[in-house]
């Protein structure tokens, strides 16, 4: 894995006094360093019995979820004190518990690390989920399931292939703005590491088309009977063409598994024996805030997520995933609302404020205007978005807990999306106006670097480190994603002999650099870093700072194994 992460780029414990004293924070949730290698799979795949499908109730979800859960964080004692403990370092909750000791988030039935730690292609980023090339467009689409309820009405289909999709619509009068936003999102969350559903954009005809044998017809009122052809020309008739006797629309492909229900925010799965960490403390699901805020995805309801019992090797397991991304890139089910990503649905803080101001502050999101001329793009901009300001569309128990390590992790990531791969991914939502294209790539590229320069000022962006041969080269990905230029930017690093449980020995004076390579051996000496015997102190921590210009920057520390050179562990 050092090849991998070459690639690509607490409060404090007294029994470690003297790392403590250089700057090291150690949490009791960090276990002694050991000289093995890195774990990068969780062992989340276990053969687990079917699990009942999960059916919250929404309606007291919704309620919890902007009042109770709110309430209890703000009086909760520990998470006040820890609050309180920020102003002296630390942060306002507990670290992620599922991160590695390279601080990183393993592979798993939730996430699976691709752009962030493996370069990819700008086709690889356009292809995204996809196994296929969309509909088997070779014969006819019989339709097999049909509603009319909704913004929106939508069908179900076979394809020529037998594979099933939903076939889902723009809202009247905003052509192409949710179809587009989620195939885009979803390819962008895909190459981010996240599970999401198989989405393309289609134009078909009427005569592509034809209704299955006893298709059940979900009605506004709930009730079903039998579908018929006139039914479904009546669904098409609802619906926009989108040339001369065509219609658009986005075709999903049906998860495989089976529908165990959505997964909650917050605890775990008491069916699943593999849910072993509480959802509010998985990293991925922490830092999917930074990426609901680059993409404005404000509808991130636990209705928006699904577990699928799946198998795979011979196992069954939940995999869990997100789907219904199109309320995103300023889209929305009824089309474009400007408080979304800028209030919650119900938003007491928000209310008060109006009150107390009489109305003369005005909110930040009546600032906002759509693009002019440009109808397939709602309210996505870049000018007065700010990264830690998000809000969806109601107060989530993960984001909460939200850490800026978590939000540098995500940060890191987004960064790793160049133009290019936006570029890509942007073109696959297909807009008639190319200006939409421009719009939306050019805004999800100033975005993406408002993230990465909030959260690489608070937290120093050296990353993926690796030691040879004496030598340590890490990364700057502040300066080798465009954020800060190469010129202003200097590192200096320090060593000490380290015991398992991270205490030091003396530290060498610091060494400044101007490149993002340290020989330890030539700067400190091969007889001075082998002062202390191995027996004793097994380890080196090395401690890395940067500076702009200004002042030095918080340390990263990194933690050597002595004998095998491996890089064990990075402290931040």
């Amino acid at each position: 894995m050092d090849a991998i992460r070459y690639r690509r780029g607490n409060q404090p414990a007294f029994a470690a006094a003297l790392c403590l004293m250089a700057g090291v924070a150690v949490t009791a949730s960090e276990a002694p360093l050991r000289d093995a290698p890195i774990v990068w799979h969780e062992d989340d795949r276990r053969d687990i019995p079917p699990p009942d499908e999960r059916d919250p109730n929404l309606s007291r979800d919704a309620i919890e979820s902007s009042l109770f859960r709110p309430m209890g964080r703000l009086f909760d004692p520990g998470r006040f004190v820890r609050r309180v403990g920020t102003l002296f370092g630390g942060d306002h909750v507990r670290t992620a518990a599922n991160v590695n000791t390279l601080d990183e988030v393993p592979n798993s039935s939730w996430f699976t690390n691709r752009i962030g730690l493996f370069p990819i292609t700008p086709a690889d980023a356009a292809r995204g989920p996809l196994t296929g090339p969309g509909p088997d467009r070779s014969g006819i689409w019989t339709v097999i399931g049909g509603k009319t309820q909704g913004v929106t009405p939508g069908f179900t289909i076979r394809d020529a292939s037998g594979d099933i999709f939903f076939i889902k619509f723009d809202a009247p009068g905003y052509a192409r703005m949710a179809t587009a936003a989620s195939v885009i999102s979803g390819r962008i969350f895909h190459n981010a590491g996240y599970n999401v559903p198989e989405e393309t954009i289609v134009e078909f005809g009427r005569n592509e088309l034809v209704v299955g044998d006893d298709v059940e017809l979900e009605l506004p009122d709930g009730s079903e009977r039998t579908m018929t052809e006139t039914d479904l020309d009546d669904i098409l008739q609802r619906v926009a063409l989108s040339g001369e006797g065509t219609w658009r629309a986005l075709a999903g492909k049906l998860l495989p598994g089976e529908n165990s229900g959505p997964f909650d925010w917050r605890g775990r799965r008491n069916d699943d024996p593999n849910d072993t960490v509480n959802h509010e403390d998985r990293r991925e699901l922490r830092g999917l805030q930074i990426f609901a805020a680059w993409l404005c995805h404000f509808d991130t309801k636990q209705e928006n997520t699904l577990d699928m019992y799946v198998e795979e090797d011979g196992r069954r397991f939940l995999r869990h995933y997100l789907i219904d991304l199109a309320s995103t890139l300023g889209a929305a089910a009824n089309g474009p609302i400007q408080p979304f990503c800028f209030e919650y649905s119900v938003d007491f803080a928000a209310i008060l404020g109006r009150v107390l101001s009489l109305g003369l502050i005005q909110d930040r999101w009546r600032r906002l205007e759509r693009p002019p001329d440009i109808d397939e793009v709602g309210y996505f901009e870049s000018e007065i978005f700010e990264p830690n300001r998000f809000k969806a569309s109601k107060p989530t128990a993960a984001f909460a807990n939200l850490t800026d390590r978590d939000g540098y992790w995500a940060a890191k990531i987004i960064s790793a999306f160049n133009d290019n791969h936006i570029d890509a991914m942007v073109e696959q939502g297909k807009y008639a106006n190319p200006d939409a294209a421009r719009w939306i790539a050019r805004v999800l590229a100033e975005r993406r670097d408002k993230i990465a320069r909030y959260y690489f000022e608070r937290v120093p962006p050296l990353d993926f480190f690796v030691y040879e041969d004496g030598v340590l080269r890490f990364h700057d990905l502040g300066t080798e994603r465009g954020i800060y230029s190469v010129s202003s930017s200097r590192y200096r690093v320090r060593v000490a002999a380290s015991t398992a449980d991270r205490r030091c020995g003396r530290w060498t004076t610091w060494r400044e650099l101007e490149e993002t390579v340290a020989n330890l051996e030539q700067f400190f000496g091969r007889e001075e870093l082998s002062s202390v015997p191995i027996s004793e102190s097994p380890f080196l921590a090395v401690e890395v700072q940067l500076t702009r210009g200004a002042s030095w920057s918080s340390t990263t520390t990194v933690f050597l194994a002595r004998r095998s050179g491996r890089v064990v562990a990075v402290d931040r």
